[in-house]
């Protein structure tokens, strides 16, 4: 296996910024002489640690060709070892080698010159990269038209808004012959269209031999673009491995922090008249037990206590499932379509149960958004507008639907026919 990168216990060590005043810079001196390098004294806040990990005994091998995605929280390592990547930093101690040119899309747009135009950036930022001018010259048009900046191309790049900054920073960068693309999050600037194209990029780059590194936050566009995923966590390699099982890991680890943080106060976010409340919501499984998690395919219950002074003449009570992600209404249940379950009049308290069975939710978080209306559904009682959260795990075998076109929030159940024209010209 030909390697694009190795890293080989490689340790990234930063020094953190020292006091300033005469007394904490003595007491540091006095540290320093009784072999506590690595302390720092303040007269403010005592014996201070002064070594901080960016990277601690990395090793790591990347095959060339291989979409590799990097994904972890804030401060874990994943923009320090691009950086030792690309050579802007080096390692206090190990070693980093790179088998080609390395085309470092950290910022977008950095070599530009706000006063200069599109046309003299291109020429600016290509040269970067290590691109003559006879080889711009050559890919000039291609750049212009991927970034669709032509009417703006020779008007200076401080009118550029971010967006067009980013379209013709990672243009020039993809076009600049890389054998290593190594992405930080960039992706996340400009408009839809644009990040569809550059994704598009990126994997006819991989499909080309290229090596492509992507940090992101956005599990599903690593999904789409890695087979490989490198999950760092303070400084140190947590998983390495094939991309479905680490992210059905990831997702799974973030849902359950996420989900035994959050508090359930259903006071807070709430609208309508008042005449009736819901007073709890309880998420269940099949067999009644407290379920934050449900697998795909099983079942969810939905258990919630209301309240009233008054006499309603059949209410119709509304729970609609959100994606947290994206904010899109996945599904609805309405008891208005199952009056029997309701009575005619409803008053004091109650409760009432909606059962999703064989939830074909993808593995993903998911909100509730509770409701009370009316039987015509003209005045609305009671909004719930942030419920109870819940997440769908995956099954153990990783994470279904690596392609687009699998990528949506519900997994139904399909089947594809395939006829040759013969076949249906013999049917007629």
């Amino acid at each position: 296996m030909a390697l694009a990168i190795q890293l080989d216990r490689v340790t990234k060590r930063y020094k953190v910024g020292r006091s300033r005043t005469i007394i904490d810079v003595f007491s540091s001196a006095v540290d320093r002489a009784r072999g506590r390098q690595h302390e720092i004294h303040s007269a403010a806040r005592g014996t201070i640690d002064s070594t901080i990990y960016a990277l601690h005994d990395v090793s790591l091998d990347v095959a060339r060709g291989a979409g590799l995605g990097i994904i972890g929280r804030n401060g874990a390592g994943k923009t320090t070892l691009l950086k030792l990547i690309s050579r802007v930093t080096w390692p206090t101690s190990g070693r980093v080698r790179v088998g080609g040119h390395v085309v470092s899309l950290i910022e977008l747009g950095a070599g530009f010159h706000p006063e200069l135009t599109g046309r003299e950036n291109v020429y600016l930022g290509a040269g970067l990269f290590g691109l003559t001018r006879r080889e711009v010259d050559r890919q000039f048009d291609a750049i212009v038209q991927f970034a669709e900046v032509e009417r703006m191309i020779d008007t200076p790049m401080k009118r550029f808004s971010s967006g067009l900054y980013a379209r013709l920073g990672f243009a020039v960068a993809i076009y600049s012959r890389p054998d290593i693309v190594l992405v930080d999050e960039v992706l996340s600037v400009g408009d839809a269209a644009f990040r569809r194209r550059a994704m598009e990029a990126l994997r006819r780059l991989i499909a080309e031999g290229k090596t492509v590194l992507f940090i992101s936050h956005d599990m599903w566009n690593v999904r789409r673009l890695c087979t490989d995923i490198l999950w760092m966590e303070e400084g140190r390699v947590r998983a390495y491995g094939k991309a479905a099982d680490i992210a059905e890991q990831y997702v799974n680890e973030v849902n359950l922090e996420t989900l035994a943080n959050q508090s359930i106060a259903l006071q807070s976010h709430r609208g309508g008249t008042g005449e009736m409340r819901y007073t709890s919501v309880e998420l269940l499984d099949a067999a009644g037990r407290p379920a934050t998690f449900v697998r795909s395919g099983e079942t969810l219950v939905v258990r919630a206590g209301y309240r009233t002074d008054h006499s309603v003449p059949r209410p119709v009570f509304q729970m609609a499932i959100i994606d947290v992600d994206t904010g899109i209404v996945v599904a609805t249940a309405s008891s208005s379509g199952d009056s029997a379950s309701i009575p005619a009049t409803v008053s004091g308290v109650g409760t009432l149960e909606c059962r999703f069975h064989r939830l074909p939710l993808r593995p993903r978080q998911y909100v509730l958004r509770l409701s009370i209306s009316d039987s015509h559904q003209l005045a609305s009682y009671d909004v719930v507008i942030a419920g109870p959260r819940f997440a769908v795990t995956g099954t153990g075998h990783g994470v279904d639907g690596l392609a687009d076109e699998e990528d949506g929030l519900v997994s139904l159940p399909f089947e594809f026919s395939h006829y040759t024209a013969t076949a249906v010209g013999a049917d007629r």
